[in-house]
């Protein structure tokens, strides 16, 4: 059988049935779906670089046929509710599932192959992500969407997801509490001085209130956060990093600082703010990284502020250090794009971000570091500059 190449258009999103154009149909849908996952003469798969998503080699189903057949089988519909509300990788997908690798792999390459799923790289991981229709066929991918749902609620497979997601982070809690904390001197540590740019975004919003330091590691910004505000709650969910941190502000000092066991989504953190009338800024420094959900993190820390506080983020820039899994991290850095994104999805508005050099001596500074200023509010300034 001869075949004709299709060319395709750069998509964002899957088009509508009625305006797919240059689509030459040789095959059934079966057969598209098997030529993709054998051989790879249709099809080709997607191209990746640092997180961004370039579905330009998609295919798409010629006819509403198509769409039906391939929405019409169950398996299908499980994988593609499950991810519906958070990225997965095939390994997650086939524990949720009790399936293989291989035939979690063959299906969601059929639902990319039909702009259903998308796939974005984090390092050697893949992450699979339903991708919404907005276009004439909404109203079928929404139905199958709700019998996926349905499917996954009848054999429990929802409720094995949260359990997933929170083994993201066994790795990084596991890290943080056997790790051998670092000593710190009665002064503060010159590696604390490359933190300096931090202080930017932070001195727009200076004021009298409250700081929340939210995963205060070893407590390395508190000499830094100390003078600048009333009070800072050092948060971090590691006793043994609480040590550190309490052995760090007896030495240096800080009497204002006050040490909190927990995530920033516990009651007791929440409340502790509250009493204060809500942070004016909470930092989130070097710790989104490690957060399965990296949104609940950040809505979690929009919560803690008052009605005009700022959420400082300092994390990295995507990168390809497979050795950081080993320091428990569960993502490889994220794109500026990202993470304001992340940041309007948590209910922030991104006030500011750019690049900024990691401090020498930080056995992490070969990786590229950024900022990002987020306020609860409306934003107040735009843009980004470059933080030398």
């Amino acid at each position: 059988m001869s075949r004709r190449r299709s060319k395709f258009t750069p998509l964002t999103t899957r088009p509508s049935l009625t305006s797919r154009q240059g689509i030459t149909r040789t095959m059934t849908m079966g057969d598209l779906v098997a030529d993709v996952t054998t051989n790879g003469i249709s099809g080709a798969p997607c191209v990746f670089s640092h997180g961004r998503i370039d579905l330009s080699h998609m295919l798409q189903p010629q006819t509403r046929a198509d769409l039906f057949r391939l929405l019409g089988d169950e398996d299908r519909l499980r994988l593609f509710a499950l991810c519906a509300d958070d990225e997965l990788t095939v390994g997650e997908l086939a524990e949720v599932l009790d399936d293989s690798q291989s035939q979690v792999s063959r299906r969601a390459q059929a639902l990319r192959a039909a702009g259903l799923l998308s796939s974005r790289k984090d390092g050697t991981r893949t992450y699979l992500k339903a991708l919404p229709d907005s276009g004439d066929d909404a109203g079928i991918v929404a139905a199958a969407l709700d019998e996926g749902r349905r499917l996954c609620r009848k054999d429990r497979l929802l409720a094995k997801v949260p359990r997933i997601l929170r083994a993201r982070e066994d790795g990084s809690r596991r890290f943080f509490d056997e790790a051998t904390a670092p000593t710190m001197t009665s002064a503060a540590p010159p590696a604390v001085l490359g933190l300096l740019p931090l202080l930017r975004p932070l001195l727009a919003e200076r004021a009298q209130g409250l700081c929340v330091d939210v995963g205060a590691g070893d407590g390395l910004l508190l000499p830094l956060l100390s003078p600048l505000f009333e009070r800072v709650f050092a948060v971090d969910r590691s006793p043994a990093r609480l040590a550190a941190c309490a052995r760090l502000t007896s030495d240096l000092g800080l009497p204002n600082v006050r040490l909190l066991q927990g995530d920033a989504d516990d009651v007791a953190v929440y409340e502790a703010c509250f009493r204060m009338g809500g942070a004016s800024v909470v930092v989130v420094a070097r710790t989104l990284h490690h957060a399965a959900r990296p949104v609940d993190l950040l809505a979690a820390c929009a919560r803690l502020l008052r009605e005009d506080g700022v959420v400082v983020v300092v994390d990295y820039l995507p990168h390809d250090d497979e050795q950081m899994r080993e320091q428990g991290d569960v993502w490889l850095g994220f794109s500026p794009d990202k993470l304001a994104a992340l940041a309007r999805d948590a209910g922030l508005s991104p006030l500011a971000s750019a690049p900024m050099q990691a401090p020498a001596s930080f056995s992490d500074s070969h990786l590229p570091w950024q900022w990002m200023a987020a306020t609860k509010g409306a934003p107040r300034v735009r843009g980004s500059a470059a933080v030398q």
